[in-house]
This record gives structure tokens, C-alpha cells and sequence, in this order.
């Protein structure tokens, strides 16, 4: 399982120095970051680094990590819909921002959302 640690460890390290360089480079001629999807994928990839020991045995204590962990990650996610409901009403117009921003934010959290949920309970139990 150590083999599988440092192929999460690089790819993670890989992703957010790539993440960095593309946010930046969009968020310094004022547009919106089109790379929020790598900084979740550098996250999930450290995560599952982390995780890597705790999942390699296939037993009651893996199975029940991965399960609070997304049962979790269900009630996070309804919260931050309702609050981005808010955000983006027409009507009070607080942000605005097109559906494919809104989708793309929205996914990347719940990956980060899940994967640190599972990181949070792995330390728990």
C-alpha cells in the first residue's frame, strides 16, 4: 500500500501545482477560474493518499467510513445548494454567474465535500 501512497501523494502535488498555474492565470485577467476541478482532483488524490491505508483492508471499519462519509456528504451538499440557491436568486441578484460556472463550483465541492468527509471519519474511528 505504500506504492499506492506516493502515486497519490504525486499525482495530488501534480494537479495542484497545475491548478495553481491555471486559476492564476485566469483570475489575473479577472475571469472566473476554469480550473476549480483540478483543485478537487488534487484534493481527492490526497485524500485517497491518506485513506490509501485505511481502505486496503476490505473490513467493517473501510465499509463504515465510506458509508458516513457519503451520508454526510448528502446533507453538506443539500446545504450548500440551498445557500447557492440563494446566491444566485434573480431576484436579490447577489452573484451572477452562468449555469456552467454554478455546475462546475457545485461539483468540485462535492468531490472535496465527499473525499474530506471520508478523511474526517477515518480519523474518527
Amino acid at each position: 500500500m505504500r506504492k499506492n501512497k506516493l502515486i497519490f501523494l504525486f499525482l495530488g502535488v501534480i494537479m495542484f501545482l497545475n491548478a495553481i498555474v491555471v486559476n492564476w492565470a485566469y483570475i489575473s485577467i479577472g475571469k472566473f477560474p476554469e480550473g476549480l476541478m483540478l483543485i478537487a482532483i488534487a484534493i481527492m488524490s490526497f485524500s485517497l493518499a491518506y485513506l490509501s491505508d485505511h481502505f486496503a483492508a476490505k473490513d467493517e471499519r473501510a465499509q463504515k467510513i465510506r458509508e458516513r462519509g457519503i451520508y454526510m456528504s448528502y446533507f453538506w451538499m443539500l446545504g450548500i445548494i440551498s445557500v447557492s440557491l440563494i446566491f444566485v436568486n434573480p431576484y436579490l441578484n447577489i452573484i451572477n454567474i452562468s449555469a456552467y460556472h454554478l455546475l462546475t463550483t457545485l461539483l468540485s465541492l462535492y468531490i472535496t465535500v465527499v473525499f474530506l468527509n471520508m478523511v474526517y471519519y477515518a480519523r474518527k474511528y
